[in-house]
Order: structure tokens, then sequence, then C-alpha cells
């Protein structure tokens, strides 16, 4: 018996694939970009390990009920990044030579802010609806942004 994995984890995995292609003057923006597997023992003690890192994972939130009691499904995925930097600040603001934080949500929001993860996804478009700052210190940053959309009722 082959066991299929559910539609969390395939939008999971097409975000992850979205944010291991994201590149910035022609280099990777990630050096790992992976559906969230529970890689971070401890944010903290993990930069080094993974930095740097985005995660995808599936964020449930309580569900809804519309006219009729129908249930109302939406996805929500949060995307934890986080990097680290020789100098104090680097990690969070960059310089000329480093990539920062700033610019990574920049380009995450781009890549992700009304994108949709294919035909097969009965879903409205994902849109950034939140974001959480997890660790800003001098050499190491990261935060999160969450992306949601509503699922569509099968016809």
């Amino acid at each position: 018996m082959t066991i299929e994995k559910g539609e969390t984890a395939l939008i999971e995995d097409s975000m992850a694939a979205v944010l291991s292609a994201l590149t910035y003057n022609d280099s990777a923006v990630f050096r790992t970009a992976d559906p969230w597997t529970h890689q971070l023992d401890s944010l903290s003690e993990s930069f080094d390990r993974y930095s740097p890192f985005a995660f995808v994972g599936f964020s449930p939130n309580a569900p809804r009920r519309e006219g009729g009691y129908d249930l109302s499904q939406s996805f929500r995925f949060e995307v934890i990044f986080g990097l680290t930097s020789t100098e104090n600040g680097v990690a969070r603001r960059g310089d000329a030579n480093h990539i920062g934080a700033s610019k990574v949500r920049d380009l995450i929001i781009a890549a992700l802010d009304d994108w949709h993860p294919g035909a097969s996804f009965n879903c409205d478009d994902f849109h950034l609806v939140d974001e959480l700052e997890y660790l800003d210190a001098p050499k190491k940053y990261a935060a999160g942004l969450i992306f949601a959309a509503q699922r569509l009722p099968s016809t």
C-alpha cells in the first residue's frame, strides 16, 4: 500500500521549492529551504548548521463556520527564515557585501504573496497575513511570515 502525502504537506513542498529557487545577484538566497520537519532543535543553536535558512510549515488556526454551519477551511503556512553574520547588525540589515533579513523578507513576499501552488490545489491565491520576529541578536536574526489562502469548496 502506498500512502500519499496530504494536501498541506504538498503545499509545504511547493512553497519550499519556490524558496529554494530564489536568487539574488545570481546567488541562491538560502543555503537551506525545506519543509519544516523539526530541523531546528533550538533556533539560536541551529543557525550555523542551516543559515541562511527558510523552513515552511503548516500553521493551523481555529476552524470557522459559515452560514448553515458549513465548514470554512483555510490554509495557513509560516515561512521561518534566519541569517547569521560576523558583524553586528548585518544579519538583520545587510551591507554592501551581504544580504540581510530586510531584503530576504522582501524577496519571500515577492515570491509567495499572490502565489498559487498549482491547478491541482483547490484554493485561492496565498497572501501575507502576519509576521513575527523570533530573534533579533547582534549577529543572528530570525522571523516568520504567515501566508494564508481560503480552501475552495469541491464541486
